[in-house]
């Protein structure tokens, strides 16, 4: 079953309104509430940033969020909290985005790269235990699409003693058997950036309850600086500051930390309406006899993205191009790792071979997913996309 440019007149005629891929959800509150920032003229780091803290702490179940400038600086700043000597092996999925192993890069650490389960597109157990066996001394695990990594995965790095972060930059309201994710035990790295279920534009957080690692990540955050301006120049703040060690420049200003503590107060309600949208995709594709990744909507997903694997030998340039004609905008989430030049040159394959990653990299399909799409919306791609497919 064959996608032909010219056999797909009929299903291409003059399209309604442009379908978006992702749009951030921005409110009149929001907007508010970035205005007020504005005008009390601190925009940096300050009072804004203190309280996406407290209300994070709060939202997630953690003793510690720690607020960052993105989800790749989270994870930056957790990897060099464990101090590991330059060389060290970190595991992380291929079938990923790029900033998930150019965290342990930017480390000087050899990232390596793990199989996935087609089901889930989540880190495989069986390529974690394999890599494993031969030795590794961090993991990053990523919850793909907000879909929970299965607990197998936690349980294999802690009987290997090995230090597990995770990838949480689909999964803000993901829970598993821990509760919500980053509400727990371990590290989690969230991602606030403007495609994700809540936005700050650009931004993050680390999220763990391990005092040590929030005081590190304070610091390292601020070029490894004992204190930040905000504590520096209000009323009583001292103005000297010490530097302990080197760190980055990944602090998040008030003026995004405002938009996204506006989008915290209405986050439950959105994801409520992510879910009625998958379960609707997941309508249309029964019918269609599609495969959704995941099969069933995972009790525990945060809902972040709306993925498809094509049947086998259909062209998935032809399918995108059909939709973009149709004005529907879809992605791909992602192209896996190890067929990139710089990490195919760099990067370690894992023991047990990426071919999970190789037999689904052609056939994956994001579709758009975001709260301001309406049921029309789902129709009209799941008509269109019938329709393409059957040409």
């Amino acid at each position: 079953m064959l996608v032909t440019a010219g056999s797909t007149a009929s299903a291409l005629s003059a399209a309604p309104d442009p379908i978006l891929f992702s749009v951030p959800d921005i409110s009149e509150a929001d907007i508010a509430a970035v205005v007020a920032v504005l005008r009390s003229r601190w925009i940096t780091t300050g009072s804004e940033c203190t309280e996406l803290e407290r209300e994070l702490e709060e939202h997630l179940g953690c003793r510690y969020a720690v607020a960052v400038s993105s989800c790749t600086a989270a994870m930056e700043i957790a990897l060099a909290h464990l101090r590991l000597p330059p060389g060290s092996r970190v595991g992380v999925p291929a079938w990923t985005f790029v900033s998930t192993a150019l965290a342990a890069v930017h480390n000087q650490l050899q990232p390596v790269l793990l199989d996935v389960e087609p089901d889930t597109l989540n880190l495989s157990p069986a390529s974690l235990q394999a890599a494993l066996d031969e030795g590794l001394d961090a993991v990053i695990a990523v919850h793909f699409g907000g879909v929970p990594v299965s607990r197998a995965i936690h349980d294999l790095c802690a009987a290997a003693a090995v230090p597990l972060i995770e990838d949480a930059a689909h999964a803000l309201g993901a829970s598993d058997h821990r509760g919500l994710i980053g509400g727990g035990s371990g590290t989690a790295c969230f991602s606030f950036y403007a495609t994700k279920n809540l936005t700050s534009a650009e931004g993050g957080a680390i999220a763990t309850n391990s005092a040590d690692l929030a005081e590190f990540a304070r610091s390292y955050r601020l070029h490894g600086m004992s204190a930040d301006s905000w504590a520096r120049y209000r009323p009583g703040g001292a103005a000297t500051y010490d530097v302990v060690e080197p760190g980055l420049k990944a602090n998040l200003p008030d003026v995004l930390a405002a938009l996204a503590r506006s989008q915290l107060r209405r986050f439950s309600e959105m994801q409520v309406r992510r879910r009625e949208i998958l379960d609707r995709y997941r309508r249309h594709f029964d019918v269609l006899g599609l495969a959704m990744v995941p099969a069933a909507a995972a009790p525990g997903s945060a809902d972040h993205l709306a993925v498809m694997l094509l049947p086998k030998g259909v062209d998935r340039n032809l399918v995108m191009d059909g939709l973009k004609r149709a004005g529907i905008n879809p992605s791909v989430h992602f192209r896996p790792l190890h067929t990139f030049t710089w990490m195919r040159e760099n990067a370690i394959i894992g023991p047990s071979g990426l071919a999970t990653c190789d037999a689904l990299a052609a056939r994956e399909l994001s579709l758009p997913l975001h709260v301001g799409l309406q049921d029309n919306d789902i129709d009209r791609i799941g008509d269109t996309l019938a329709s393409l497919l059957r040409a």
